[in-house]
């Protein structure tokens, strides 16, 4: 056998990846439903799915109908729906068994044998035995019987399939309980492997805390709201919590308060949020109910990043089956001033239009499509940078590494300008022009207005070099804006 080649040439096959997506702007809706565990965050693709996990009759699946369903001539629709525990009384620990569908009463009365739990810490075993039993509701029954009241409740929940045993306690929010053990604890389906779900014992929801196990479980989702009205309070610290996150995340505050249309009055929630408090990446709406927030998540969700053009302002955006809340000029001039959103209904002449308005979010971005569209260009960015780092290439602190930074995010700058976020041909005022040449050292306002953006990566300084920290980099881009408005002169020349 010759000598191979690989003795002196060796070929390493390797892929060189495309950069994915960094974000998705799915939405996230917080309820109380106890079907949800505590803790977690639980994705959905369709309304069907949401339908099978909490009921067709429930909240959750109406939100989802119409956030699934995306707003008319959407090019896009919504890829997934989080849905996340927030306690609004405090709950007991309870374990669901795995799916018993297609399970018949017959190879039901064949389970017997011994489950082991530990409740509030101290073992509870129950000797099974469900022959003769004519139901779920009676082997659930059966069940609570061995274990005894005083340790445990139990159910069958026709809507997720499975017998769901509830620790009891004085204190709720103190109870814990464990997956099941023993001889029948398999073939009731009550261990993690056969499909299993514990959530144990909690208080009501804090929001800080509430925010921070999502967002360490999940940031697959920008914008975020409630399936029920919450109080103000709660509003305010949602708010803040939204505030707080460096642009990344929004907040849909939602109420059904007539206040909002009440003109100068100081007690309505965006007077609260906008005037008091300043929070900024907040959407208040005024709806007649949470389907309505929905609708916003649902919108920030169909934005195509990938479609030429396809930016589109929230206003103006139609909904199939959504009934307008606001059909006079008078509610509709009260609530754009006190900074509300709202569904309102139009007419003039014969022409009838339901649409979205006026497409607002709390802060510097003021409109929620600019909003929507920052949080996917820096987490792009981002991804893009990450991506040259790991290349397998070093960056040097000169003209070649400038140009390597530059060049990573290229790619990103262009699809976000072709998408529509960024804009020739946009004047800049002065006083813009002048702090932009202030940290340039140059005037690049040409540059700016025929490009739509200008990306500065500042002198590659030897105290940087010496400690591998970051140039100074900005990226200067031209929103654009969309117009919303038109007044315009009709005259006859005689």
């Amino acid at each position: 056998m010759p000598i191979p080649l690989s003795k002196d040439v060796q070929i390493n096959p390797g892929v060189l990846a495309v950069a994915g997506n960094a974000v998705d702007l799915n939405g996230l809706l917080l309820t109380g439903n106890p079907l949800l565990p505590v803790g977690g965050v639980v994705p959905f693709s369709s309304p069907d799915d949401v339908a099978a996990y909490f009921g067709a009759l429930s909240d959750e699946y109406a939100r989802a109908q119409l956030y699934f369903q995306g707003f008319k001539n959407a090019t896009k629709t919504p890829g997934q729906l989080l849905f996340s525990r927030f306690n609004l009384a405090a709950s007991a620990a309870w374990l669901r068994s795995g799916s018993f569908k297609g399970v018949t009463i017959e190879q039901l009365q064949k389970l017997s044998g011994t489950l082991t739990l530990s409740i509030n810490g101290k073992s509870a075993s129950a000797e099974v035995n469900f022959n003769g039993v004519t139901s779920f509701a009676a082997a659930a029954t059966a069940l609570q019987t061995a274990l005894t009241a005083a340790v445990a409740t139990v159910v069958f929940d026709t809507t997720q399939n499975a017998f769901v045993i509830t620790a009891a306690g004085a204190k709720p929010e103190s109870t814990t309980i464990t997956f099941g053990s023993g001889s029948a604890a398999e073939p009731l389906k009550m261990t993690s492997n056969t499909g299993a779900v514990i959530s144990q014992g909690a208080p009501v929801s804090d929001v800080p805390d509430t925010m921070v196990a999502i967002k360490d479980a999940s940031q697959q989702w920008a914008g975020f709201s409630t399936v029920s009205e919450v109080t103000d309070e709660q509003h305010l610290a949602f708010s803040a919590w939204a505030n707080g996150q460096g642009k990344r995340y929004f907040y849909v505050a939602w109420t059904t308060s007539g206040k909002a249309k009440v003109k100068g009055d100081t007690s309505h929630i965006a007077y609260q949020i906008i005037t008091v408090n300043n929070h900024s990446a907040v959407v208040p709406v005024f709806a007649s109910d949470g389907n309505r927030a929905a609708a916003v998540l649902g919108y920030a969700a169909c934005l195509d990043f990938v479609r030429p053009e396809g930016r589109m302002p929230f206003k103006f955006r139609e909904y199939e089956g959504l009934a307008a809340d606001v059909t006079s000029g008078s509610d509709y001039d009260a609530l754009i001033a006190a900074g509300y959103n709202f569904y309102g209904k139009y007419a003039e002449n014969s022409v009838v239009e339901d649409y979205w308005a006026d497409g607002t979010i709390t802060g510097d971005f003021k409109w929620l499509d600019s909003f929507c569209g920052q949080i996917w260009l820096n987490a792009n960015l981002q991804g893009a940078v990450i991506s040259l780092f790991k290349s397998n290439q070093t960056i040097p602190y000169n003209n070649e590494g400038r140009a390597l930074v530059a060049a990573s995010m290229s790619d990103v700058i262009q699809q976000y300008k072709r998408w529509g976020g960024i804009r020739e041909g946009v004047t800049l005022t002065e006083a813009q022009k002048k702090q932009i040449n202030n940290v340039v050292g140059e005037d690049v306002s040409s540059t700016l207005f025929a490009t739509g953006y200008y990306l500065y990566i500042g002198d590659m300084l030897p105290s940087l070099r010496a400690t591998r920290s970051s140039p100074s980099c900005t990226l200067w881009y031209c929103d654009g804006g969309s117009i919303q408005k038109l007044v315009i002169a009709s005259t006859e020349v005689q």
